[in-house]
């Protein structure tokens, strides 16, 4: 369970042990407020003063948070961190810079939605870091949800939190003007000129099927594994999918396979239900991605469910760009 003094107001409590009680030895310890970015869910009592001590160590030494011996205690500091990255289209419909990102966007974890009023926010260059201290050797799992007003809001496929950093994450948060007027409207037509006459667009759940090189952080383009099929658990036809992306990044009835864009979409995905997905083609090997979504996802306006490179389907194919 996330323990957050902000979240929980159990300043009376922690307070007693962090300057009362002491550490292990009985000394005084002095009592510090963490960051807002930095999350505990272990049951451990540890002072703030050695948790935020080694954070601050593991700036140059990350094996001060790593190492799983906090003060004598089991515990792991794991940092988090991504990019929020601007996808899409301008007004004038042309590519925005692949390196755009998006500032002042807030991050939150699903499974955990008191964090949300932690207001953890992008930077002015679009990144987001968090400190996560666990039970070392006690994997935790994230679906991160990143909003912003008028934005679209958008939530990860989950990520496992060993005792690693992980400081690659990425999200392709979608421009709203784009989404609103070009996607929405495409997608939609799209649907109802194919045999759906009354489809509405609720949500839409995404995977990039890419080369083991494929990131948000990596500038080789395109990044996708042509000739690749997706395969998805459970199977439903309360859902529509999979679509391939074509070459140009458009969903594509006609499109077979992954294209070297990589992406694959689901539509109108039924809520309560975890979803896994991965990919098959001769000779190469994936991994599965998995999505939750819930009816809490709805509440919080989420739209779209995007596994976003380096943590979507990125197999072991290694050949350049645009080769099979």
């Amino acid at each position: 369970m996330l323990k957050k003094i902000s979240i929980l107001l159990a300043v009376p409590l922690l307070g007693c042990f962090l300057t009362a009680c002491g550490n292990d030895n009985g000394s005084d310890v002095p009592y510090i407020e963490l960051a807002d970015n930095v999350l505990v869910f272990t049951d451990q009592n540890i002072p703030n003063y050695y948790l935020q001590q080694a954070i601050d160590e593991g700036e140059e030494n990350p094996a001060a948070r790593l190492g799983g011996d906090i003060k004598g205690r089991p515990i792991t500091i794991v940092k988090l961190s991504g990019k929020t990255n601007h996808f899409g289209r301008d007004k004038d419909l042309q590519y925005i810079d692949y390196h755009a990102t998006v500032p002042e966007t807030r991050v939150w974890i699903a499974e955990y939605p008191e964090t949300r009023d932690l207001d953890i926010q992008t930077d002015e260059t679009g990144w987001w870091t968090m400190y996560i201290v666990k039970d070392t050797g006690r994997d935790l799992e994230f679906s991160f949800i990143f909003e912003k007003e008028d934005w679209i809001t958008t939530k990860t496929n989950v990520n496992t939190i060993a005792d690693q950093d992980d400081t690659d994450l990425a999200i392709q948060f979608i421009d709203p003007y784009f989404f609103t007027y070009a996607m929405l409207p495409l997608v939609e037509g799209m649907m109802r000129a194919n045999g759906y006459p009354n489809f509405f667009f609720k949500n839409a759940m995404v995977v990039t099927v890419g080369k083991s090189w494929g990131s948000m952080h990596d500038d080789r383009l395109p990044h996708g594994d042509p000739g690749a099929t997706v395969n998805i658990s459970p199977p439903s036809e309360d859902y529509i999918g999979p679509i391939y992306f074509n070459k140009d990044v458009i969903p594509d009835l006609n499109q077979a396979d992954v294209s070297v864009d990589g992406g694959v979409t689901w539509l109108n995905m039924p809520l309560n239900e975890t979803y896994r997905v991965s990919a098959e083609k001769p000779g190469v090997n994936y991994p599965t991605v998995k999505f939750n979504i819930t009816d809490a996802d709805v509440e919080s306006g989420v739209q779209l469910y995007i596994a976003s490179p380096p943590d979507s389907l990125e197999g072991d194919n290694d050949s350049p760009p645009g080769e099979y």
